[in-house]
């Protein structure tokens, strides 16, 4: 009931002006309405009254990157981060952000930090693996996937993406083999849809290099 709690909330502050915690949930009732403009300036002013609401800072932080501003949502997530240092969404954010907007160069520092607390933190491997893989870090993306399928074997991202760690080794065995997995234990998933297609190609490029093989062997 949006116009409701609306009105609760705008009850709320006007009985408490000095409330960040109010102007932020006005800013999230904004931005689930798709009013823009009403959430980017409610969380501005709940930083305004509150400079270390790192909540605040990073739903102002993936909007400002939505509308394309990528050095306000930097901003925003390196202040988040230095309010709360271990803010584990904000590590994630600001690196995807970076990935995002063509800092690959910058984009795994946060990682490289957030996995040096927390050496098992999954989501932040699976971020670290996409990203050394599309840096053609191939044996870098491998020992990541590898880690966190040590902890999470059924993890359908995960699987998906060690088969392209093993198709870009052109070991398309391998790489059908874990997109076969993909598509077991996730087969309504985005990853199986891809996988399936995968599956297919792989098969027809494996078939051509063992041509290819067949032919230097005899030549």
């Amino acid at each position: 009931e949006h116009e409701l709690a609306l009105e609760l909330l705008q009850r709320a502050r006007a009985s408490a002006p000095d409330r960040a915690d109010v102007l932020k949930q006005l800013g999230d009732l904004a931005r689930e309405a798709s009013d823009t403009e009403g959430a980017l300036s409610a969380y501005r002013d709940a930083v305004r009254l509150d400079a270390d609401f790192a909540l605040a800072r990073y739903e102002l932080a993936r909007l400002l990157a939505g509308s394309g501003d990528a050095d306000g949502a930097e901003s925003e997530l390196l202040s988040a981060l230095e309010a709360v240092p271990t803010y584990v969404d904000a590590a994630l954010e600001l690196s995807r952000m970076r990935r995002r907007f063509g800092r690959g160069r910058t984009a795994l520092d946060p990682l490289i930090e957030l996995l040096g607390r927390d050496p098992y933190n999954l989501d932040a491997l699976m971020e670290l693996g996409e990203q050394l893989l599309e840096m053609q870090r191939v044996d870098d993306a491998a020992v990541a996937f590898a880690r966190l399928l040590r902890f999470d074997p059924r993890n359908a991202a995960a699987l998906y993406h060690d088969g392209l760690v093993h198709a870009r080794r052109k070991d398309f065995r391998r790489a059908v083999s874990r997109w076969r997995q993909v598509i077991a234990v996730a087969p309504a998933s985005e990853f199986a849809d891809r996988a399936r297609g995968d599956v297919r190609r792989a098969a027809q490029l494996g078939q051509i290099f063992e041509l290819v093989e067949e032919a230097v062997h005899a030549h």
